[in-house]
């Protein structure tokens, strides 16, 4: 199959080498200094709970072709630079399917409506790393599998075979709202203590607001009937008595996937969790959800103070 993916950061880069791996064709579209980077010393990823290291050296362009021919393409980019390459996913006729890769939660419909419903695919990576020099570490996720709708198996089937473990959502758009609530939560709480999951997992106060917000923000979603939250994750926010899931979170926080699954991302991205705050603020009451607007407005000043 020919793939082209859209953005080199550490999801695309991840999901382009697991899948040249396996036998596809895969172009990386990738920003000028990340392009002379890849093209100097290849794609590199090292899985961070095996230390095994794969590097591939695939073609990479600048920018994406509105003449290029290919089945799929995978959209990595950060959510707030969504507007940007949508013109060249336009042009891209000769793409037979585009497979969104992040969270644009309350904003598919508009997603679907430029691209065309029946060419795109709504998911999410189950994948969590950083980059290291040229290198990208990574793991994957086990509370938390890649996400496919449903209604794309393909996509789903292309991914387990890269040894993805897969998840098929009946609605991919309701998970991502969910999504949304956790991590942003998440994101605000860890802010309030420097970005640092080991401090963070020390300030139980902190932890328990975290875990509370998302139940209010999840209470608030459902009254507004929009779709379960995953099984797993629902459990331990929901459905576990508060002292057990504070106790949980605590703990996750303070081993090193603590950092890995929440604090190096929210380090470096305070853009896209302002955009993702701002939707989550506009879909809710604040009366619906008031320890959740606490922490989106956290998220706020974050952002301010790093300039983003």
């Amino acid at each position: 199959m020919r793939i082209v993916v859209l953005g080199a950061g550490v999801q695309g880069t991840v999901f382009a080498i697991r899948l040249a791996m396996v036998g596809h064709q895969v172009t990386l579209v990738a920003r000028p200094d990340r392009a002379a980077e890849l093209r100097r010393e290849g794609a590199s990823i090292q899985d961070a709970s095996t230390s095994l290291i794969s590097t591939r050296m695939l073609p990479v362009l600048e920018k994406l072709p509105p003449d290029l021919v290919a089945d799929m393409c995978l959209v990595t980019v950060r959510r707030e630079q969504m507007e940007t390459v949508l013109p060249d996913l336009l042009k891209a006729s000769a793409i037979a399917q585009i497979v969104l890769l992040g969270n644009h939660a309350n904003r598919t419909d508009h997603l679907l409506t430029v691209l065309g419903r029946s060419r795109t695919v709504l998911a999410f990576p189950g994948v969590a790393g950083y980059r290291e020099a040229a290198r990208i570490r990574y793991i994957d996720i086990p509370q938390q599998h890649t996400a496919v709708e449903k209604r794309a198996p393909g996509v789903g089937s292309l991914f387990r075979e890269a040894g993805f473990r897969v998840d098929s959502v009946p609605d991919m758009d309701a998970w991502l709202q969910r999504h949304s609530v956790f991590i942003t939560a998440m994101a605000g709480a860890l802010y309030e203590n420097g970005c640092d999951a080991s401090r963070l997992a020390q300030n139980t106060e902190t932890v328990r607001r975290f875990v509370v917000a998302v139940r209010e923000g999840w209470e608030a979603q459902e009254r507004k009937r929009v779709g379960a939250a995953p099984l797993a994750l629902r459990t331990i926010m929901c459905w576990v008595p508060l002292s057990l899931s504070v106790r949980y979170w605590s703990r996750l926080l303070a081993s090193s996937r603590g950092d890995l699954y929440f604090a190096r991302h929210a380090r470096h991205a305070p853009a896209e969790m302002a955009s993702l705050a701002d939707d989550v603020r506009s879909s809710l009451r604040e009366s619906d959800a008031s320890q959740l607007q606490r922490l989106l407005v956290s998220i706020d000043t974050w952002q301010r103070k790093c300039g983003a």
